[in-house]
């Protein structure tokens, strides 16, 4: 999949996120140093903060540590998507189902160079007509006979994409996979997705 990129430059460092976020001007209380982008769709609210840290606010560099800190601050309405952990780059995607409807995603990714930590916290939103891949994918799914038995029509539909024993939270559900993104590029985390694509150049 053929994407155009912008490059960013970061305490001398450059990285590269999707050409069509627009750089805007930075709020009170937006980390020092930081740099905010967005980008919005009738289906999609996107915003990314962009800015250095020390290694007093490093992540996890082990899997297994990211995903159990991830574990202890998960609401009921949330649940982990992807976590991503090696020497030189860490990143996790969790989702929060909002009160009124529609999901919103969220990139913790991080950066190891020697002199800071490149730090990216970014927001994908689902705005508008909400559901729709969830029920396309579902149909889909249901047919083919891959979820839903007698007693319940969402047997198999979610799971936790780390741990089976995981039954509690918004967990991942198979049209969250990475496989149907291609099918919903405008989904936020289609969008999400190819962000971390970006910024993995």
């Amino acid at each position: 999949m053929d994407m155009a990129y912008q490059d960013i430059m970061i305490n001398g460092r450059t990285i590269s996120i999707p050409a069509y976020y627009q750089k805007v001007d930075s709020m009170p209380g937006d980390p020092e140093g930081s740099v905010p982008y967005t980008v919005q769709t009738e289906n999609v609210i996107c915003f990314a903060l962009i800015f250095p840290v020390d290694e007093s606010r490093a992540l996890p560099r082990s899997r297994d540590a990211l995903i159990e800190g991830i574990r202890q601050f998960l609401g009921e309405d949330q649940g982990l998507i992807r976590a991503e952990a090696s020497e030189d780059r860490v990143y996790s995607i969790v989702k929060t189902l909002k009160q009124h409807g529609g999901v919103q995603y969220m990139l913790s990714y991080q950066r190891f160079y020697p002199e800071f930590i490149l730090d990216v916290q970014a927001y994908f939103e689902e705005v508008g007509m909400t559901g729709e891949r969830d029920t396309i994918v579902y149909d889909l799914c249901r047919r083919q006979g891959l979820v839903g038995n007698d007693d319940d029509p969402f047997a198999g539909w979610v799971a936790d994409p780390y741990d089976d024993a995981v039954i509690e939270g918004a967990l991942m559900n198979l049209s969250e996979q990475e496989q149907f993104d291609e099918y919903f590029p405008g989904f936020p985390l289609s969008m999400c997705r190819e962000f971390v694509r970006a910024l993995e150049q």
